[in-house]
């Protein structure tokens, strides 16, 4: 199963620490060579798949790399579906791809409908080997695109490749690739460069393209629902953290997230963290408090606590370039929205959200001068 779908329930289960890459933008800096206790996860998924929810639940192996562990990989899945349990439930596997041929491919193949796989692909050639060195060649990307047609792509900006980004999504569409996933990497200082004007640059690029190709699913950052900002919801975090539990076999703890492991933010990390709700806001930042479009800001928990001592402190280095894409964001739906001859309910409510926040957006653009 792919896409959007909404579990009732999701786990994370770490099945390694290892990697076979040496990515620049890797937040694992405490890992330790340690692999997952297979029959240990498979007792403890066992027990939560024979108590049903509404709508299933999605268990994602994550790394390091898990096909290191491909073995234990096989077992636990095989191990799973063979029993008939009450839950309905669904496996997702996070891969850098480089391991993913020969027998490994034929197993993967051969359990497509009950797998899904999320490949890191960070653009071309170019911009992915300046991230994660000498490994694009080894990534058949044609088998993840046959086998899974709706693939989700997680594709990471670093200030190396942010410059690149219009080219980089292109050429991802261009393989036959559907759902980018992007995001900035974590545990990066942003406030040393000066990227606004080429980060807007890039994303007026976009606009352009996708306004052309009105065929294709837009990356990430240009599928906000803008209509959340007037609406009156409470904020929801972007990621599902406040419904996922994430397993640490090196603790045997649960986190409330893989980014909460001890391989990420080091051993300090105290239990008070297992005990907040973080499905709601936690932001105490005055100017973020203050802001309009602080349902559409994208916050990780887990960076604001390791790095800057509580998850309610943003990364305000960030702040400008999230403004920026908003900017981009509502040209984009303004210039969508005005070749649309019959909008739906949702279509009218963001045309709402554009009139409304127009001088907010103006004020964004004299604030960073854009051209």
């Amino acid at each position: 199963m792919e896409g959007d779908y909404i579990y009732s329930r999701s786990i994370c289960i770490a099945t390694n620490a290892n990697c076979n890459l040496q990515c620049t933008y890797c937040y694992e800096t405490n890992k330790k060579n340690v692999d997952f206790d297979v029959n240990e996860a498979i007792d403890l998924l066992d027990k939560m798949l024979k108590e049903p929810t509404e709508r299933g639940t999605k268990i994602k192996l994550h790394g390091g790399e898990p096909f290191l562990v491909f073995p234990k990989i096989k077992h636990l899945c095989e191990t799973l579906w063979k029993n008939a349990y009450p839950e309905f439930f669904h496996i997702h596997i996070t891969t850098n791809g480089t391991l993913v041929h020969g027998h490994i491919q034929e197993w993967l193949y051969k359990y497509r409908d009950k797998l899904t796989i999320k490949l890191s692909l960070d653009g071309n050639e170019k911009s992915h080997n300046t991230n994660r060195p000498n490994s694009f060649k080894s990534i058949d990307t044609k088998f993840f695109i046959n086998t899974w047609p709706n693939i989700r792509v997680n594709m990471t900006i670093t200030p190396d490749t942010l410059p690149l980004i219009s080219d980089n999504v292109i050429f991802i569409h261009s393989l036959g690739i559907k759902d980018i996933l992007a995001h900035f990497s974590l545990m990066t200082d942003w406030s040393k460069g000066k990227y606004e004007q080429i980060f807007y640059n890039q994303l007026i690029l976009l606009v352009d393209f996708y306004l052309k190709h009105p065929h294709l699913k837009p990356w990430s950052f240009f599928t906000y629902d803008i209509s959340r900002i007037i609406d009156d919801e409470p904020y929801l975090a972007p990621c599902n953290i406040g419904q996922l539990k994430a397993y640490d076999f090196q603790t045997r703890k649960y986190y409330p997230c893989h980014m909460f492991f001890p391989s990420v933010g080091g051993e300090n990390l105290t239990d008070e963290l297992t005990q907040i709700d973080l499905s709601t806001d936690k932001t105490e930042e005055e100017c973020c408090i203050k802001c309009p479009f602080i349902k559409l800001c994208v916050t990780c928990y887990a960076e604001n606590y390791i790095m800057r001592g509580s998850i309610s402190r943003r990364d305000m280095s960030l702040c400008s370039l999230q403004q920026i894409n908003l900017v981009a964001l509502f040209r984009f739906e303004y210039e969508r929205l005005l070749h649309i001859n019959k909008p739906t309910p949702s279509d009218i409510r963001k045309m709402i959200t554009i009139q409304k926040l127009h001088s907010q957006i103006t004020e964004i653009e004299a604030k960073y001068n854009l051209k």
